[in-house]
């Protein structure tokens, strides 16, 4: 992640943006990690507690379903996701990536703050909900786009890869063998 920004100074505030966006394209690690791991398994909570709310069987005692369980779920896994996310942005030496990860953060926390209002609309409850986890997994997206542990393809002039028959970095003159 930081290798490369560091070498693009220069670059396009917005540049950096479109490079986290699409260098994860084609990367099947990175796509089983964002399907198994955030869709999945980090909304987990939210699948629960939506079939729960959408297979509710109204009784005399209950005419509507508790939608604050669900509320929470939305709100938790928003903020589970994006918030990490955003902070990661935060650290990078890029400002647009830090300018975008107070934005992104912004944007989480208020989807989280509508939430947690007492709604009775199932539909309104849902409609913000899938808004705010786009806007954790586009987080989640740009903060982990141009991580080395989701691409596929070996990079040649890392330590641990490339090709071996190129000439080793530093001196050599010492080295008998």
């Amino acid at each position: 992640m930081g290798s490369e920004e560091n070498s693009a100074v220069g670059e396009h505030p917005w540049a950096l943006v479109g490079r986290r966006l699409s260098r994860p394209c084609k990367q099947w690690t990175f796509y089983a990690v964002l399907v198994v791991g955030i869709l999945v398994l980090g909304y987990l909570a939210v699948w629960i507690e939506f079939k729960n709310a959408l297979f509710f069987h109204a009784t005399e005692n209950e005419q509507l379903a508790d939608l604050k369980p669900l509320r929470l779920a939305y709100a938790t896994a928003i903020m589970a996701v994006a918030l990490p996310c955003t902070m990661q942005l935060g650290l990078t030496l890029n400002k647009m990536a830090v300018v975008s990860g107070i934005i992104l953060a912004f944007i989480v926390l208020l989807f989280s703050y509508w939430l947690s209002f007492d709604s009775e609309s199932f539909r309104w409850t849902n409609v913000l909900g899938i808004i705010g986890l786009i806007v954790a997994t586009l987080c989640w997206w740009l903060a982990n786009g141009e991580d080395e542990l989701f691409q596929d393809r070996v990079n040649p002039n890392s330590a641990s890869g490339g090709d071996p028959s190129r000439p080793l970095s530093g001196g050599t003159g010492g080295v008998k063998v």
